[in-house]
């Protein structure tokens, strides 16, 4: 049987799905550097967070028929080198868009109440604490989003529909006509979004291009009032520059569940402020999101260990 390894746990019942047509390597307690030294004896590959596939891991992996991402991001695979090689990569752009998009959206409500701050405080013994502290509300606020794919687009759903928020959008990859049919509001220029939005929140890739898209002169922009969000990817955010802005007050508050580098350092100074909220990476880990991210790359690791075409290909030029 053919060998699929997986670097950390997905939901049961894709191992068990796997399972029916492959042997499935789980070393899940084992360190990056030992899971690279059995690459060259496998033929697939299922690749969550904590690991890279880039060029020298997939060089090593003389066997390796398929890379499978566990997730809608494949800023973690080379996968300029995987195409070179014609080597197919694998991932999971519907999966995670419910679970993401909810979890954003909790982090827009509880930044908006200053929600960790005030669990702190009462847990403390701290019941007055409501004599000073005061929340936004975001009933018919304006959100502003970058980027306007999948998860985008349903986090806008939710504030439309829940908050009759009006929604505004920067994604360069979108045409404007596409953005006004949906029915929110198109920008073609970031900093001029912030100066008109309450929240921002981010829903792009870790690429070059959106590498500290969201500097000290976007945070400016979006100004005292103003929320930041980020479900997507840390290096999108500058994040000296979010914390200056926290520190200073020139931002309301955040809602963050990545960071950069990631894991954050235990000195890292968002860990003080009352002003933000912070989770831990795990937007999609619901048991619903995960199963369908678990079950859509597997299915699509073994259409490709079976010398099918697979549904979706992050490097679709290997088949064409």
């Amino acid at each position: 049987m053919k060998k699929v390894l997986i670097n950390k746990p997905i939901h049961q019942d894709a191992i068990k799905r796997l399972s029916e047509e492959v042997k499935v390597l789980t070393p899940f307690k084992s360190s990056p550097a030992e899971i690279t030294k059995m690459l060259p004896d496998i033929e697939g590959m299922i690749l969550c967070a904590g690991m890279k596939m880039l060029a020298d891991e997939i060089a090593l992996a003389k066997k390796l028929e398929v890379i499978g991402r566990h997730g809608a991001g494949v800023d973690i695979v080379d996968i300029e080198a995987a195409t070179k090689r014609k080597l197919p990569v694998v991932f999971t752009p519907l999966g995670p868009t419910e679970s993401t998009a909810e979890h954003a959206f909790m982090l827009m409500m509880a930044a908006a109440r200053k929600l960790a701050y005030l669990d702190g405080e009462i847990r403390k013994g701290n019941f007055h604490v409501r004599d000073h502290v005061i929340g936004f509300e975001l009933l018919n606020a304006k959100v502003g989003l970058v980027g306007f794919g999948n998860i985008g687009k349903r986090f806008a759903e939710m504030c439309r529909d829940a908050l009759h928020m009006k929604v505004y959008a920067f994604d360069p990859f979108i045409e404007k006509e596409k953005v006004e049919v949906w029915g929110a509001v198109y920008y073609s220029d970031l900093i001029e979004m912030a100066r008109e939005v309450d929240v921002i929140s981010l829903h792009v890739p870790s690429t070059t291009a959106t590498h500290h898209l969201v500097n000290a002169e976007v945070l400016e922009a979006l100004g005292p009032g103003g929320f930041l969000i980020n479900a997507s990817r840390g290096p999108v955010v500058d994040e000296a520059a979010l914390i200056r802005a926290l520190q200073d007050k020139k931002i309301a508050g955040a809602g963050l569940d990545v960071y950069d580098p990631e894991p954050p350092g235990d000195d890292n100074p968002l860990f003080a402020m009352g002003n933000v909220v912070l989770t831990p990476h795990l937007a999609s880990f619901t048991d619903q999101g995960r199963r369908r991210m678990g079950l859509m790359v597997a299915e699509d690791v073994l259409r490709v260990l079976r010398g099918e075409v697979p549904k979706y290909q992050a490097n679709p030029e290997v088949f064409n």
